[in-house]
């Protein structure tokens, strides 16, 4: 009976140790970044808040090399918040963002081409047609933009299927509308471009599409492991 019990116990140990190994394992094939969202204000200033997995912490760093603002995922039990938030600036008209997770090895990168503060708080015409907008990746590896427009601004949706980006014309002219929002889907090693495009006066639109002189800008780039 002794040696019936002992049996049993050491069964139970053994089932328990496994369990905890398969745990850990799944833990580790978890990505440690769970949703980001890239905001840019009223004043031009960009800023980010992203949330991790529980146990993960990351640490900041800048590539020398690239100016890239590299956030490096890895677990510990210290960690003390999941939502960790950070303010941005624009050098050279664009902005790197990569989260590098050291326990899955994957990697998310976002490139935004856009005018550096100083320059969007002086800058008139095109570019003050947009008023702000905020980028998010969701849990569910989706993707949401949300943006403002200022008033008597035309905003029309269009995708580019030749270049394959998801283009929105902004135009002077009777508004539909000051706050927008899509939706986008993407899989994984793939680009996602979403470009604002700013016509001025002087272009016209046909039914062949737009013409005339356009700026493209902010201009948002995103590609995941």
């Amino acid at each position: 009976m002794k040696l019936l019990s002992l049996f049993i116990m050491s069964a139970f140990v053994l089932s328990s140790c496994s369990n905890d190994e398969n745990l850990s394992l799944e833990v580790e094939k978890t990505n440690s970044l769970k949703s980001y969202k890239v905001k840019r204000d009223a004043s031009g200033a960009y800023s980010i808040e992203y949330d991790l997995e529980k146990n993960r912490t990351s640490q900041k760093a800048i590539n020398s090399e690239t100016n890239a603002k590299e956030f490096y995922l890895y677990q510990s039990n210290f960690a003390k918040n999941k939502t960790e938030s950070e303010e941005l600036s624009i050098d050279v008209n664009k902005l790197s963002i990569s989260f590098l997770d050291g326990i899955t090895q994957s990697e998310s990168n976002i490139t935004i081409e856009d005018d550096p503060i100083s320059l969007a708080k002086t800058n008139t015409g095109t570019t003050k047609m947009l008023a702000e907008y905020t980028v998010s990746k969701n849990e569910d590896g989706t993707f949401h933009l949300d943006f403002k427009v200022r008033d008597e601004v035309s905003v029309d949706f269009v995708h580019n299927k030749e270049k394959d980006i998801y283009e929105i014309h902004l135009e002077e002219g009777n508004s539909n509308g000051n706050d927008f929002s899509r939706n986008f889907e993407k899989s994984d090693g793939d680009t996602l471009r979403i470009d604002f495009v700013n016509h001025t006066k002087e272009t016209s639109a046909k039914a062949s599409g737009y013409s005339g002189f356009f700026e493209r800008k902010p201009r948002i780039i995103i590609v995941d492991d």
